[in-house]
């Protein structure tokens, strides 16, 4: 695979990946715009994130039996379109209809990246450019966010859903010239792939760490811009952006978790001290101080990416037929624990207070810690799930 090629496939997930978390750290803004409650405006991202945990299973059958590319580009068309149009909105249930429909767009265009670049490498090369690749996805929910934030604080809400618009469409057109993606070697799809794939060893359980590991990760991403407004300083567009700057050491995880999992005794161990850590992240973001948000998202950034990151290569490495299927059911696990992320915290602190809905963060870390911990004393697995895990 060409460097222009790789490079038009990971600015396309940036830009998928940013259509997501835009509108986070404007919760408070759209709110205002118009008229609605902190929660109806957090619908806002539970709306995409909703069909993204349903959809991809919907593709990844399609995937074992189409090419990846014509699926690139036209999920980047729709999504440019929809992004573009967000701004137009009168009424915040047109809003909320869109961003449905980006979700929706949103999981083709990742489970067909995630399926091209599996397909397009050779075997060995599979764990690396995997992990880069969710390098880049941290990367695309940092400049969704930071950017979302410093524009709109300059520019009013409306402009950062201009300008991502504008940038998908170019992306869009670049993706046109993409080589074909290799699926000679697939079988035909048949229903009773999906039980087969859940049923192979580790499989599941890693699907349910990863699951509520973003759970946790959606959950406290998504009541920061809220939080900031009960501490000192108060919240303001920039200043929520700017406390996503944590991604950027997920970005330095993503890119060493190979190595560091080969240090932990493999890609469970990795899992399991990744976990652990998110544990500490939920602790700490319930601290009512300014510094502990700030810092909780750097730790967070941290435990989260070390897991996600070495879970789809390991996958993709012990799975040689179904990967469409594969990367959907990752990917529908991932964001069905997100959506849910989104929504329940913020009924717990509306009912219950902040202390609950940080109580409830780290029952769900905890839970993906004994799951991974559980994983990891299974032995070795198909794709080293159990066992160590090779350097970069």
């Amino acid at each position: 695979m060409g460097k222009w090629t790789l490079g038009v496939l990971f600015a396309a997930t940036v830009c998928g990946i940013s259509s997501i978390y835009l509108p986070q750290p404007l919760l408070p803004l759209l709110a205002e715009a118009f008229g609605a409650s902190q929660a109806t405006a957090s619908l806002a991202v539970t709306a995409t994130m909703l069909p993204l945990g349903l959809a991809p299973l919907v593709y990844g059958f399609f995937l074992d039996a189409v090419p990846a590319r014509p699926l690139i580009a036209l999920s980047l068309g729709l999504l440019g379109a929809t992004t573009a149009a967000l701004p137009f909105c009168a009424d915040f249930k047109v809003f909320l209809a869109l961003r449905v429909v980006q979700g929706l767009a949103v999981p083709c265009l990742l489970t067909a990246l995630m399926t091209y670049l599996s397909t397009s490498v050779p075997p060995a090369a599979v764990r690396r450019v995997m992990a880069a690749y969710i390098a880049v996805t941290v990367l695309g929910g940092f400049s969704g966010r930071f950017f979302s934030g410093l524009t709109a604080h300059l520019f009013g809400w409306r402009f950062p859903f201009y300008c991502l618009g504008a940038t998908i469409a170019a992306c869009c057109l670049a993706c046109l010239a993409l080589p074909p993606d290799g699926r000679s070697a697939f079988l035909p799809i048949r229903l009773r792939d999906a039980p087969h794939v859940l049923a192979k060893p580790g499989f599941l359980t890693t699907y349910l760490i990863v699951a509520l590991l973003f759970f946790v990760f959606s959950g406290m991403l998504n009541l920061l811009p809220f939080r900031l407004g009960e501490l000192d300083g108060g919240y303001s567009p920039l200043r929520a952006g700017a406390m996503y700057c944590g991604y950027l050491m997920g970005i330095v995880t993503c890119l060493t978790s190979h190595r560091v999992s080969g240090r932990l005794g493999g890609p469970a161990g990795a899992m399991a001290m990744g976990a652990a850590v998110v544990i500490g992240a939920a602790g700490l973001f319930a601290v009512p101080a300014t510094w502990a948000v700030f810092v909780s998202v750097f730790v967070l950034c941290t435990g989260m990416f070390m897991a996600h990151s070495v879970a789809p290569g390991v996958l993709n490495s012990a799975e040689a037929e179904h990967k469409g299927l594969v990367n959907g059911l990752y990917i529908s696990f991932y964001y069905s624990g997100g959506a849910l992320g989104t929504y329940l915290p913020g009924l717990v602190l509306g009912r219950l207070g902040f202390g609950a809905a940080a109580a409830v963060l780290v029952a769900a870390a905890a839970a993906a810690t004994a799951l991974a911990v559980g994983l990891r004393r299974s032995g070795p697995l198909p794709g080293s799930l159990g066992g160590r895990g090779g350097g970069r």
